[in-house]
């Protein structure tokens, strides 16, 4: 008879908390995570008082604002960032929207990414390019990790201003050198901005080691909360070189000036829904106290290298997903 053990026990726990993947196979892996019951039970509670009691009570402004603020913060922990570096946002494309658009353009710089950038990315860099003039330069890099760094430093040239591209590829999954491409746009003088749809949540992610200066992060995905919410950091030394693109109510001094909001809260966009915040902090407090992320990580890295070794043993089926990407 078989012995459970302390991490089939820990599983099995975990999967309670999942009904998605307990009743059906679940193998989407790169659009939405399955919701964890606590996090329903939080936007239902929020609902709930919403419904009884109504959504604008004294005091609501500054109350959510303070939530907002702690879910900040609490990201920040998980992700190796300051609380006043993080945003939050409704997607992954928005937090790129906010730190692309943001910045200063004239007709003819260029940003460099690479071939196997994702949708999410490649669109607003058209934008960019349809209402500035901006010019993508792409680096070829397909399979060849190793080789990603000297690839993007082939198409930086005097007009380049910004390095874009994914922590973790959709196409293959392969986890990109931040550190070493960080280190490349310092010696050229770039702001380095990642799209962390697909890592966030499943990869090792310490925002302030790894040297960039903004990451967007999906909700829905790998941190398992509800669509329209996500996160946005942007190094605090960068907040002069990226300027909030939408003025937000209560943005404003007395005087009638502008005034952005402190620290990354001034790209943040328009109102959030407090049931949808409300699940957030719940599954990221999950995934930070009774998951684990280093737990996660080492279990990821596990079943996906074991995965591989399955997948190519079978006669006629070729692995083109790199070893080391198997982590992701």
């Amino acid at each position: 008879m078989a012995v459970a053990t302390d991490r089939d026990t820990r599983v099995d726990t975990l999967r309670a908390q999942l009904p998605a993947v307990l009743t059906t196979g679940y193998f989407n892996s790169g659009s939405n995570g399955p919701i964890p019951r606590i996090a329903y039970e939080a936007a239902e509670e929020v609902m709930r008082r919403e419904l009884d009691e109504g959504r604008i009570l004294p005091g609501t402004y500054l109350s959510n604002r303070d939530r907002n603020r702690s879910v900040a913060a609490l990201a920040a922990g998980m992700f190796g960032a300051d609380p006043d570096e993080i945003a939050l946002t409704h997607s992954a494309s928005e937090g790129i929207n906010a730190a692309l658009m943001g910045m200063t353009w004239d007709a003819g710089d260029e940003v460099v990414a690479t071939t196997e950038e994702h949708p999410g990315l490649l669109l607003p860099l058209a934008l960019l390019a349809h209402r500035y003039g901006v010019v993508t330069r792409y680096a070829q890099i397909g399979n060849d990790i190793d080789g990603v760094v000297d690839a993007l430093a082939q198409q930086i040239t005097s007009r380049t201003r910004v390095i874009a591209l994914s922590h973790v590829l959709w196409s293959t999954g392969a986890v990109l050198p931040l550190r070493e491409i960080a280190n490349l746009a310092r010696d050229n003088e770039l702001i380095v901005v990642v799209d962390g749809a697909q890592s966030a949540g499943q990869v090792p992610t310490d925002l302030h080691a790894s040297g960039v200066d903004a990451y967007a992060m999906a909700g829905q995905k790998w941190l398992c909360g509800p669509e329209a919410t996500g996160l946005l950091y942007v190094r605090r030394d960068r907040f002069a070189d990226i300027a909030p693109t939408y003025a937000d109510y209560g943005q404003f001094e007395a005087s009638g000036y502008f005034l952005p909001a402190a620290g990354a809260m001034r790209y943040e966009i328009g109102e959030f829904y407090s049931p949808a915040i409300a699940a957030q902090a719940a599954v990221l407090t999950w995934l930070r106290d009774d998951v684990g992320l280093d737990w996660a990580y080492d279990r990821i890295a596990a079943l996906g290298a074991d995965f591989r070794d399955r997948l190519m043993r079978i006669d006629g089926v070729s692995v083109i997903t790199p070893a080391a990407a198997m982590r992701s």
